[in-house]
């Protein structure tokens, strides 16, 4: 009898709540499920953001890329009307290179969202890391293509007079009489700006598109660069499978600087100042 009082009592004393185990507890657990939940959420969200950061630099290093191309494949097209047909002869330059035939192009690089390659003060200065320094590719394709456009237009303007030189020795005498001195020097300057500013921005753009590659390097999560990938490498031909495609990035004859002085009417060291290369 007394095992079964006992064990009553056994059971009514298990009854009797703990403020721990009944309050403490369950508390706990649903804060630290809370933090649990809370910090897991916090990774997800961090996580996604920085992934969606990182693509975006991915965006933005293809679209410069492709602009870049873009400008390369209109300065070649415009090369292409007069490559491998120029001298030396200042006479022979303004005569040879027919309108050119401009396509419209038009190119602006995403500086704002390029600044994450800027290298910091601490560095040697890497041109391919300079906003500055890619700003001045957009803009001096467009001022080429404006001096193009002002040739073009002066020589469509002359080309009825200058028809009865066609297939005759070329004097400078004779040409001044037909078209005047004043266009004469006009359309000397304007042809040797063109060809130098192409000359100088087609191989600028090239090794823009190799110098700005390598220099993104690193800058775009290489976890980032696996998993999704699709950042263009772009490559140029080499001689050996497009011998012309390399040779196009050869530099024009220089002009006989004495002979172009005669016709502007300039002192030679002027001249070579004016028509100096753009980049270095």
């Amino acid at each position: 009898m007394s095992s079964d009082v006992e064990l009553i009592v056994t059971a009514i004393e298990g009854l009797h709540s703990g403020f721990i185990k009944d309050y403490i507890f369950p508390i706990g657990s649903v804060l630290v499920s809370g933090f649990l939940g809370a910090g897991v959420a916090y990774y997800t969200v961090n996580q996604q953001e920085f992934t969606k950061i990182e693509l975006e630099k991915i965006r933005t290093v293809n679209r410069t890329l492709l602009a870049a191309l873009e400008l390369r494949s209109s300065l070649i097209s415009i090369k292409s009307n007069y490559f491998g047909s120029l001298s030396d002869e200042p006479i022979d330059r303004m005569l040879a290179v027919p309108p050119v035939l401009l396509k419209e192009t038009r190119v602006e690089f995403d500086l704002p969202s390029l600044s994450f390659i800027v290298q910091s003060d601490s560095l040697d200065f890497n041109k391919w890391s300079s906003l500055d320094y890619i700003a001045t590719i957009v803009s001096n394709f467009n001022t080429a293509i404006k001096v193009w456009e002002k040739r073009n237009a002066k020589i469509e303007e002359l080309m009825p007079s200058l028809s009865e030189l066609y297939g005759k020795p070329l004097k400078l005498g004779d040409i001044q009489s037909l078209i005047g001195v004043g266009n004469m020097a006009l359309l000397s300057d304007l042809t040797e700006r063109c060809l130098h500013m192409t000359d100088d921005l087609l191989v600028e753009v090239s090794c823009f598109l190799i110098g700005f590659s390598n220099a993104v390097e690193g800058k775009i999560d290489r976890k980032i660069l696996k998993k999704f990938g699709g950042k263009i490498k772009p490559a140029l031909p080499s001689y050996a499978e497009y011998p012309q495609a390399v040779d196009i990035l050869e530099k024009v004859p220089m002009v006989n600087y004495e002979l172009l002085g005669q016709i502007q009417r300039r002192k030679k060291q002027d001249l070579m100042e004016r028509y100096r290369p753009i980049y270095k």
